[in-house]
């Protein structure tokens, strides 16, 4: 029944009642009319039993067996009841019966009464059908007995009869129910049915839609519930969206900012580079050439020694000046390609931490690239392989970049101690927004970032941008910005 309709369901209700109502008071009605009819039949049997016993009497006690066969005979053409009648002596042998062709198959052919019953009947099965019985004693049963054999064909005729009638009228009953089921539920279904379609424009998001009130009933208060739900709804969306639009100005306005400040921090990471190198090492450099002279000129040997001290220590700082410079803007990225910059960097890696094995694997045409994402590229290994020195204990880092013509994947796996994340919200709340990081810079270029880590089982770091003209060279000069880094 889940399938069908009201209207299917409203009927099936009302009618499947009535009919099941029906049938049982029209099983009562014939239970009952059975009963009387066959209460009817035994004292019509008595009352024929009675009305001839009169008249035999005395041919019984003669033994005249014409004269009984013949008054009854007469009896039993007389009323069409009757199927035979039987005289029998005390002792149950037959006098006299209106058989003419035998007794019937399923009739006894001695029957003695039973104790303390007066009227004593039976039903039985015959050939002919079903016969009741009734055994009457002539004169208290000193003379013989009568048995009356009464068919009960002309009952179940009258009961057939009946039954038709009553199935008739109550499937009469059952249409005019129907009908009026159907009239009543058409009335009474149809604002649920409104409501039903209202819906389901609600769920397609029409708040304007309205169910007409008809009725003041429950159904009327439902369908008014109904209307002053939909405009709260409706309220409520038009400030959800004005909330989103609001989120949405925010979001952007936030994006640029970080862009603003990515870009700032690249520029300024440039600018400072740009002054170590030009500036700072040249003045290195200039030191070193008069430190030379002060060693030449310098008459003791002691003396000498601290020159070359400085000149040493001098040299240290330059070098790690010029490293720094390289580290906060590599030169080789603007000129030779993400590739070879990642190759140097790791060389330079490899020489600062010999106890970790690196590999590097690119494929595809990763010449092509926009700055943008090759800056983005680099910066996120500096950022991974500093967090996997400070924090994995791991001895084997693999990095492979794939380049398609839709999108590029970059991918940073260690076999260090990894992470839950636990540790990791631990971290963010500790201010230490490496991650937080590497995901709002890979976001502004419209990408997705991903890490996979799990305690004693390493972790990896995984990076997808789209190559579009979005993220081409004319396109990108707020994305400058993503390229920046923070520690973990």
């Amino acid at each position: 029944m889940k399938n069908y309709t009201l209207y299917v369901k409203f009927n099936v209700l009302i009618v499947g009642t009535i009919f099941i109502c029906g049938l049982l008071i029209a099983s009562l009605l014939l239970y009952t009319t059975s009963t009387e009819m066959e209460h009817e039949l035994d004292k019509s049997g008595a009352e024929i039993a009675e009305s001839i016993s009169t008249i035999i009497s005395n041919d019984i006690l003669v033994d005249n067996r014409f004269a009984i066969t013949e008054q009854l005979m007469h009896t039993q053409s007389s009323n069409k009841q009757i199927r035979y009648i039987i005289v029998s002596h005390p002792n149950g042998q037959i006098l006299a019966s209106t058989f003419t062709n035998g007794i019937p198959a399923g009739l006894p052919a001695v029957r003695m009464p039973q104790a303390n019953i007066a009227l004593d009947t039976k039903t039985f099965d015959s050939n002919e059908g079903y016969i009741r019985e009734i055994l009457c004693p002539i004169e208290d049963g000193l003379v013989g007995y009568f048995r009356i054999g009464l068919t009960e064909k002309p009952m179940m005729r009258l009961m057939r009869q009946r039954f038709v009638e009553m199935i008739t009228l109550i499937f009469l009953i059952c249409i005019l129910a129907s009908w009026l089921a159907t009239r009543y539920a058409r009335n009474f279904l149809k604002p649920i049915q409104n409501m039903a379609v209202a819906v389901r424009q609600l769920g397609r998001g029409n708040y304007h839609v309205r169910v007409p009130v008809e009725t003041t009933d429950d159904v009327g208060r439902l369908a008014h519930a109904f209307n002053s739900m939909t405009d709260r709804l409706y309220a409520k969306d038009q400030e959800n969206f004005r909330l989103v639009k609001a989120l949405q100005e925010k979001e952007k306005l936030r994006m640029w900012l970080i862009s603003q400040l990515f870009s700032a921090r690249e520029d300024e990471r440039c600018r400072i580079s740009r002054e170590l190198h030009d500036e700072t090492s040249q003045s290195m450099v200039s030191m070193l050439a008069y430190l030379r002279l002060i060693l030449d000129k310098t008459p003791d040997e002691e003396g000498k020694e601290l020159v070359r001290d400085v000149q040493n220590l001098t040299r240290e700082t330059l070098e790690g000046l010029r490293h720094l410079a390289i580290t906060l803007h590599p030169p080789l990225l603007d000129d030779l390609g993400l590739t070879v910059a990642i190759e140097k960097y790791l060389d330079t890696f490899r020489r600062m931490q010999p106890h970790i094995h690196t590999s590097f694997s690119f494929s595809g045409n990763i010449a092509q690239l926009s700055h943008p994402i090759s800056l983005l590229c680099y910066r996120m290994l500096q950022e991974s392989l500093t967090n996997i020195v400070r924090h994995s204990r791991a001895d084997s880092v693999s990095i492979a970049v794939a380049v398609t013509d839709t999108e590029l994947t970059m991918s940073i796996e260690d076999n260090g101690i990894g992470f839950s994340e636990d540790t990791a919200e631990k971290a963010r709340l500790d201010n230490h927004l490496g991650i937080v990081s590497m995901r709002e810079r890979t976001s502004l270029l419209n990408g997705t970032f991903h890490i996979d880590s799990t305690p004693n089982d390493g972790t990896r770091i995984t990076i997808i941008l789209p190559i579009t003209p979005k993220n081409g060279e004319g396109g990108l000069v707020d994305a400058e910005s993503n390229q920046n880094t923070a520690g973990r």
